[in-house]
């Protein structure tokens, strides 16, 4: 090994360990306390939950938590026309394929197959974008808890393998809708929202640490993006990350600037460099003139 792979594997395995002691930031409040005691009566009662809310309002993060917090391995997978089977259960590797023949040691598992035998947390992001033939390869997994391995055999799930599935509403471009039969296995469905004003400022206060952020601009960046949602000109609104986004840059800009807080110039400066990007407008709508007017609207609003 050279010198440059050698400094490589180190830099790697501190990256491991840097990885396995990184704490899920998540505010565990109203429908996301919810949330968690519904995953866990789930879990409890061997029923596959499905959870139902826009991009950005902490699907995937609630899972984290949950694993977490049962001390579990988690594994996802993020659904779109592109992925196969083999993503979720694995293949093998041609190469090693030809010295050792189809043997465990050239198969290479997916994280679904991963989660199964070791009993981890899986989650299977935006179920509703992938094709009905993927989605029919969940079906044994979900409903048998086993799975057939071509060439090495069939296993049973570990006790601890837990599979839930997330999804944008269906009314949402780039949406399908689940398969008849995928849908039949999964027996509960959990709504989570854009959360309340209170819990999305604690949110952003909590992802901005080391910024020293005034109730005024936190309370600024909350109303320019909870009017982001109101806007019959907006499909995709602004998220909850977008909302950390314009919080975290403002600070950063004010103190590159030498201002004491957050103005709102600078405020306005970072929103828009933010939304120009995290907002999908309705065809026939100028993305430039819309931010503009949606930055004077929100932060005028503000300073009443």
């Amino acid at each position: 090994m050279g010198k440059e792979q050698e400094k490589f594997a180190k830099d790697f395995g501190e990256r491991l360990k840097a990885a396995s002691k990184r704490k899920v930031k998540i505010v565990v409040k109203d429908q996301y306390k919810d949330a968690m005691d519904i995953l866990s009566d789930c879990e409890v009662t061997d029923l596959i939950p499905g959870i139902i809310g826009p991009p950005g309002v902490g699907k995937t993060l609630l899972l984290r938590a949950y694993a977490e917090k049962s001390e579990r391995e988690f594994a996802w997978v993020t659904g779109d026309e592109g992925i196969r089977p083999s993503h979720l259960v694995g293949s093998f590797n041609p190469a090693i394929v030809l010295s050792k023949g189809f043997t465990l040691d050239s198969f290479e598992p997916g994280p679904l197959l991963k989660s199964m035998v070791h009993g981890g947390v899986f989650g299977l992001n935006e179920a509703n974008r992938l094709p009905e033939y993927v989605q029919n390869t969940l079906l044994e997994p979900f409903e048998e808890r086993s799975v057939n391995v071509q060439r090495l055999g069939r296993i049973e799930a570990h006790d601890g393998f837990f599979p839930v599935l997330t999804m944008n509403p269906e009314e949402m471009a780039g949406a399908h809708r689940l398969s008849e039969a995928l849908r039949d296995r999964i027996r509960v469905w959990i709504r989570i929202g854009y959360p309340k004003k209170e819990i999305e400022i604690e949110i952003v206060k909590v992802n901005c640490p080391e910024y020293k952020l005034s109730d005024h601009a936190i309370e600024s960046v909350y109303s320019l993006v909870s009017l982001t949602r109101e806007s019959t000109d907006i499909e995709v609104p602004a998220s909850i990350r977008a909302g950390i986004a314009i919080a975290r840059l403002s600070q950063r800009l004010a103190e590159r600037e030498e201002e004491g807080e957050v103005s709102h110039g600078v405020l306005s400066k970072a929103a828009s460099l933010v939304l120009s990007g995290a907002l999908k407008f309705r065809p026939g709508v100028d993305p430039e003139k819309a931010v503009a007017t949606l930055i004077r609207r929100a932060l005028g609003a503000g300073r009443r």
